[in-house]
C-alpha cells in the first residue's frame, strides 16, 4: 500500500511467483483497500489517494524557489526549495498539503496546527518556519534535513545497543517536547524520523488531521491518516487520541531496534509495557518510558522490575562492578573471620572442660596417694585405677585419653637404679 501503481504491481509479479499462497491472501486485501470504502482506510502516499495530478517544481512560491521534489506523503507533496528574495542563504523544505484536502478540511484549521508546530523548537524536531496559501494549495515551509531514514540509517550503520538506546531516548525527547506544547505526532514511523550527518534524530511529517479531526472537530469521521504498522489500535478505530497513541508507536519503533529479544529482557519488557492494548496499562507518558530505557543504558533497576531484590542486586553488581566485588569480598571475609573466632572459642572452651577434667583425676589421684592405707598399694596399683578412671571418664576426648595412656605407660626406673645413677654423677664431678 506504500507503493505507487507500478511498483505495486511489480512487487504483486514477485510475491505471486515466490509466495503463491501469500499473493492469493494479500489480493483480495488489495481489492477492498481500493474499493469505495478507500477513505476509511486513508493511504499513505498522495498519488494513491487523490486524482489530481499536480506539481510545482522549478516554480516560485511567495519567496521561495521550488527546486525539485523530495518526496510524497499521506499529506501531500515535499519539495526542496531555497528563498529567493536574497535575504537568507538557506535551504528549505516545502510541503504542499494535498488541494483535495480544501474538500475535507477547513484551511484554517490546517493553518492553527502548522502554526502550533511553528512553536516547537527542539533539536530533534525538524523546526517549521513559515507557511502559507498558492494557487489554493496550503503549504509549510519547513527546515530541510539532510539525511536518511531510520530504516536506511539501521541498514547500512551498524550500532551496538547503547547507541540504539541512546538514539531512541532522542527521539523520546523530541516526542517529550512536542506533547508538552500539546502537539502528537500520530504518524510516528521509521520514514518519518530522519538521520542527519550527527547521528541525530529529526522527526518530520506530523499528521495534522488527526489534530483537526479529534480536537477540533471540524474533520470528517471517514478520514483515518495512519500507518498500519506502527499506529495505536485507538487511532486505527478512528478514536479520540492522546499522547498515550504515541507511547504505542514508541513500542514498535523500540521493537524495530531490537527485534529479537527474550520476553524477559528488560527492553522487552519496556516495549510491551508500551504496546499494550489497554491504554491504562500503558506508560502513562513519553518521559517515563524515556526514564525506563536510561535506566537500562546506566544498568539502573527500571519500573517494572524495582520490587524484585535479586534483580536490583544484580543491576548493582553490573552498574558498580569493582565496587561491589570489593564490598562482596569484604563481607565474606568478615563472614570468615567471624566463623574462625566462632570455631577457636569453641575450642578454647572444649579445652578449658579437659583441662578442668584432668585436674580432676590428678586431684583423685594425689588425695587417694595420701590416705591411710596408701603404704599397702603399690605404685603400679595406683596408675591402674587412674588409667580405669580417665577411660571410664565420658568428658576426655579420645585423643587427650590416649596421650595419658600413654605417658602413664612409660617404665618408670627403679629407686636403686635412680642412686646408682645419681653416686656416678657425684664420683665423675669430683
Amino acid at each position: 500500500m506504500d507503493l505507487d501503481d507500478e511498483q505495486q504491481r511489480k512487487m504483486l509479479d514477485d510475491l505471486k511467483n515466490s509466495h503463491p499462497d501469500i499473493y492469493r491472501d494479500v489480493t483480495p486485501l488489495l481489492n477492498i483497500t481500493t474499493s469505495d470504502h478507500f477513505s476509511d482506510l486513508f493511504g499513505f502516499h498522495a498519488q494513491q489517494a487523490f486524482h489530481v495530478e499536480w506539481d510545482f517544481s522549478h516554480q516560485i512560491v511567495d519567496k521561495y524557489q521550488i527546486t525539485e521534489e523530495l518526496g510524497r506523503g499521506g499529506m501531500g507533496v515535499v519539495y526542496s526549495a531555497y528563498r529567493n528574495n536574497g535575504t537568507f542563504e538557506q535551504e528549505l523544505a516545502i510541503k504542499f498539503i494535498q488541494p483535495d484536502f480544501n474538500n475535507l478540511l477547513d484551511k484554517h484549521a490546517l493553518f492553527e496546527e502548522a502554526q502550533l508546530l511553528a512553536r516547537l523548537n527542539h533539536p530533534y524536531i525538524a523546526k517549521v518556519f513559515d507557511g502559507g496559501e498558492h494557487e489554493g494549495t496550503v503549504y509549510v515551509v519547513m527546515e530541510k534535513v539532510i539525511g536518511t531514514t531510520l530504516n536506511e540509517f539501521l541498514y547500512s550503520t551498524p550500532l551496538s545497543p547503547k547507541e540504539k538506546l541512546l538514539l531512541f531516548s532522542q527521539i523520546c525527547q523530541a516526542l517529550e517536547h512536542a506533547h508538552q506544547n500539546d502537539v502528537l505526532h500520530a504518524d510516528l514511523k521509521p520514514e518519518n524520523i530522519l538521520i542527519d550527518k550527527q547521528h541525530c534524530p529529526k522527526l518530520i511529517d506530523f499528521n495534522l488531521t488527526q489534530k483537526v479531526q479529534n480536537s477540533r472537530g471540524r474533520g470528517i469521521k471517514e478520514l483515518v491518516a495512519y500507518s498500519e504498522h506502527f499506529a495505536s489500535p485507538e487511532q486505527k478505530k478512528g478514536d479520540y487520541l492522546t499522547s498515550l497513541s504515541d507511547v504505542y508507536s514508541l513500542g514498535k519503533i523500540l521493537h524495530l531496534l531490537f527485534p529479537d529479544l527474550e520476553s524477559k529482557h528488560d527492553i522487552a519488557c519496556i516495549q510491551q509495557k508500551a504496546t499494550q492494548i489497554n491504554l491504562s496499562k500503558r506508560y502513562n507518558s513519553v518521559e517515563d518510558l524515556r526514564h525506563d530505557i536510561e535506566s537500562v543504558v546506566s544498568s539502573q533497576p527500571i519500573t517494572l522490575k524495582q520490587q524484585n531484590p535479586l534483580y536490583v542486586l544484580h543491576c548493582l553488581l553490573k552498574r558498580k562492578p569493582v565496587p561491589s566485588f570489593l564490598l562482596v569480598l569484604l563481607i565474606l571475609s568478615g563472614l570468615l573471620f567471624s566463623g574462625l573466632l566462632i570455631f577457636k572459642n569453641h575450642q578454647l572452651e572444649q579445652e578449658k572442660i579437659v583441662a578442668e577434667n584432668m585436674m580432676y583425676e590428678v586431684t583423685q589421684l594425689l588425695f587417694h596417694s595420701k590416705g591411710r592405707d596408701v603404704s599397702k598399694v603399690s605404685i603400679n596399683s595406683m596408675l591402674e585405677l587412674t588409667r580405669r578412671r580417665i577411660l571410664s571418664n565420658p568428658d576426655l576426648p579420645t585423643h587427650i585419653k590416649q596421650k595419658m595412656l600413654l605417658a602413664m605407660m612409660t617404665p618408670i626406673p627403679t629407686k636403686h637404679k635412680v642412686i646408682s645413677e645419681n653416686i656416678e654423677k657425684e664420683q665423675q664431678t669430683l
